[in-house]
């Protein structure tokens, strides 16, 4: 056990000895031992946890979608977390449609992988693929400059799930439409994967259709 004192804790977390009282007195605070009135000890294991606690994870998807934009599902916020951690993984500088369709293979209840599956596609053969073609070292794709670190052909495709989420008359983005999306773009290396796969627009909102109420597809 490493005891902290109130002046280790004020320390520690760059607060004043009153803004710590002021937390023990609230009762917001890590367990502590009290020895008396004025002794009062802090396990380090506990505080650690007791920040843990505090912890907030942002929306990244936040930074992904325009203002006015439709919100999102659980499901298409983790084919997006997803889809980061794949640009990390392969060291590329942001995230491109190649990474998004790799989130949407990886994410496996949501509607995007069932499509694909409906349609022969399973997440080994998207990734497979996706190694043979994606660029090294981080050579591509290039960060749009803009603080969500998408590439240009992800931006693109971000604003065409919103537009094809509408045209379905549904109020959400939803993995779904993050993979129309792909195809609607009509660019990048997830748009090339799909089509090397035989994964078309038409079959994408044919299977759709057949899973989830839509209106009829207006694609161009």
């Amino acid at each position: 056990m490493q005891l902290m004192s109130i002046e280790d804790l004020a320390v520690y977390l760059g607060d004043s000895k009153r803004t710590i009282y002021k937390y023990i007195a609230s009762g917001d605070c890590p367990p502590y031992i009290r020895i008396s009135a004025k002794n009062i000890k802090f396990d380090r294991a506990d505080v650690d946890a007791w920040l843990e606690s505090k912890k907030v994870v942002p929306d990244s998807t936040k930074e992904y979608s325009p203002q006015g934009s439709l919100p999102w599902t659980p499901r298409a916020k983790a084919v997006m977390k997803a889809a980061e951690q794949a640009a990390h993984q392969y060291k590329l500088a942001a995230v491109g449609t190649g990474e998004m369709l790799l989130g949407i293979a990886e994410v496996k209840d949501c509607l995007g992988a069932t499509i694909l599956g409906n349609l022969g596609v399973d997440r080994m053969k998207v990734r497979d693929l996706y190694e043979q073609l994606v660029p090294r070292a981080g050579a591509a794709p290039k960060a749009s400059g803009d603080k969500s670190n998408l590439a240009d052909d992800a931006q693109a495709a971000i604003r065409c799930a919103g537009e094809q989420a509408k045209r379905w008359g549904h109020e959400y983005i939803g993995a779904e439409h993050l993979l129309v999306s792909i195809l609607l773009a009509g660019e990048g290396l997830g748009h090339r994967i799909l089509t090397e796969l035989g994964v078309t627009l038409d079959r994408v909102c044919t299977e759709t259709a057949k899973l989830i109420a839509c209106q009829p597809a207006q694609t161009e």
